[in-house]
């Protein structure tokens, strides 16, 4: 199975447990109050992003500079219960990547993930470092610590709530 196949795989999967597990997780109050709070502190490090200058940075040099830091192996970091916690977030997930040079959720408005992966939420490159004030990325990173930390608990939370064993897909 080559690369791009198993982000499928994997895309394919998450869908397959979202069609089966879907509803009753989302009816589930404990499951519900963990989706609340990391879709709160998502938004709390999109914001810091911001307001941190690192989106007008990176921004800059995805179009003047190196390029994205999204590369092709980056979707590879993502299994079908981080996929699945998009789903119950509400997002759609791509059936095939956009530019097979770039990470399989990278499109041209940005990446369509809400929750991703800790190196895609904790990346700070050489140029970052080097432009955005220390006290700024120190900040950024307790921000993102909350988010991360939100998200592990939920994904274990759901690997509990589904049981260990996937089911297969039909790929029919």
């Amino acid at each position: 199975m080559s690369d791009t196949n198993a982000v499928a795989h994997e895309v394919i999967l998450a869908n397959h447990l979202y069609r089966i597990f879907g509803h009753s997780l989302l009816r589930d109050e404990k499951l519900r109050i963990l989706l609340l709070q990391l879709d709160r502190h998502i938004e709390a490090s999109r914001q810091a992003l911001v307001a941190g200058g690192i989106v007008r940075e990176c921004a800059d040099c995805a179009v003047n500079g190196e390029g994205t830091c999204c590369g092709r192996r980056t979707g590879y970091k993502y299994n079908s219960i981080l996929l699945l916690v998009n789903l119950l977030l509400g997002r759609s997930l791509p059936v095939q990547s956009q530019d097979p040079n770039s990470c399989y959720f990278l499109t041209r408005e940005g990446c369509v993930l809400r929750a991703r992966h800790v190196i895609c939420v904790n990346f700070l490159c050489v140029r970052l470092r080097k432009n955005i004030q220390h006290e700024i990325l120190v900040q950024l990173q307790e921000t993102e610590g909350r988010e991360l930390n939100t998200l592990f608990s939920l994904e274990e939370y759901i690997k509990k709530e589904i049981g260990p064993v996937h089911p297969k897909p039909d790929y029919s």
